[in-house]
């Protein structure tokens, strides 16, 4: 690229909401990365209801994305709204932080597409809008696989189904790790932000309710860890956004758990740090993801993790993390008895996870995405 000033950048920041999951959590960070980082590569615009507004800080960040709501994201006004703004102004590029970009959008554009569960397993995601809609959802991915000047995605996994189901060219996807998203946040002594939970006796479970994250096989596992002789001192607690289509409160239940699991719906940054710190251990059954992030947030908290075998984990937790295969109940049970009952091994995965987190930083994620900047804008040029 000739020029030596800064890339001028739109960045749609409508998926930084109240309710961050892990894209709005992923991106959250990216920017503040980005913003304290690299501001002599790249000068960053985001696009938020108020407009298109410069930001230099990560002050600006919290300000002007206070009026973001749950699903703005995907609001058929952008396609509109967006293109003429952006024609107002003088950019260079622009980022969708997820697969939605306007059709008419007259700047070169960068696409990030964490995975495509719709597309490999529709199974996992019966209830959810994408599957319902997935015609709609396949063609708009594939254009947006196809169309932008560079796709960014988060594991060797994802990058591989982008390439064989959405066509999209080997030399335009960018693979771009993540890092964790928490840190421990003070005086471990602070108590555990619910009364029913004994610091140092319970599981943690981190993420969505959907069948594909493996609450429901978790559960099952748990109930037959109880069955064969778990100490009745041990607790599950289950972290995230409580679902009515998915009423695992009834699941509980019915295996007998009620006194055992704990459902918190969606807690705070600072209490699911606390959460961390007093965990026994992360159990992440799940059966697919992008990437993992509880994963290395539970290693920079020192907790350690048993996780799901599939898709992208081992990419994120290498030697650090006691593997199961969710679907298979009694190994999965025993492994969870045994993962309590073991001290030793517990502080071989803590040490093991402490190294493994230290492999990953925002500021990489940062360098490596204004990597893929350059890349575009050098693709428009040439």
């Amino acid at each position: 690229m000739a020029e030596t000033r800064p890339i001028r950048v739109v960045f749609d920041a409508h998926v930084l909401t109240p309710h961050r999951s892990g894209i709005g959590e992923f991106n959250w960070h990216l920017l503040r990365a980005m913003v304290d980082h690299c501001s002599d590569r790249v000068r960053l615009y985001l696009y938020v209801p108020s407009g298109i507004v410069a930001v230099e800080s990560e002050g600006d960040i919290v300000r002007l994305t206070q009026k973001v709501q749950d699903g703005d994201f995907y609001r058929l006004r952008h396609q509109w709204r967006l293109p003429r703004l952006l024609r107002k102004g003088e950019y260079d590029l622009f980022h969708s932080p997820d697969f939605m970009y306007p059709f008419l959008c007259p700047l070169p554009v960068v696409s990030t597409i964490y995975d495509l569960i719709p597309l490999v397993h529709p199974e996992y995601l019966v209830k959810a809008l994408k599957v319902r809609i997935l015609p709609l959802y396949r063609f708009l991915v594939r254009t947006a696989a196809r169309r932008s000047a560079r796709v960014i995605t988060i594991s060797e996994c994802s990058r591989a189904d982008i390439l064989r189901l959405l066509g999209a060219r080997p030399e335009t996807v960018d693979l771009v790790f993540a890092a964790n998203t928490l840190q421990p946040n003070g005086d471990p002594a602070t108590a555990v932000p619910d009364h029913r939970l004994i610091p140092g006796k319970y599981l943690l479970y981190v993420g969505r309710h959907d069948p594909y994250k493996g609450l429901g096989l978790l559960m099952q596992a748990f109930a037959r860890a109880v069955q064969d002789g778990l100490s009745d001192e041990i607790q599950l607690a289950v972290a995230g956004k409580r679902d009515a289509r998915y009423p695992f409160e009834e699941t509980a239940r019915e295996l007998g758990l009620q006194d055992r699991v704990v459902l918190l719906d969606y807690i705070s940054r600072d209490d699911l740090s606390v959460l961390y710190t007093h965990a026994l251990g992360l159990v992440f059954p799940s059966l697919y993801e992008g990437f993992g992030l509880p994963l290395l947030d539970a290693m920079a908290h020192g907790t350690p993790v048993v996780s799901s075998d599939r898709a992208s984990l081992p990419e994120v937790g290498g030697d650090a993390v006691l593997y199961i295969d969710p679907e298979q109940t009694d190994h999965f049970a025993r492994t969870l008895k045994s993962f309590v009952e073991n001290s030793t091994l517990r502080e071989t995965l803590i040490e093991k996870g402490r190294q493994r987190v230290q492999q990953f930083s925002w500021n990489r994620v940062a360098e490596a995405t204004v990597n893929s900047y350059m890349r575009a804008i050098d693709q428009t040029h040439s």
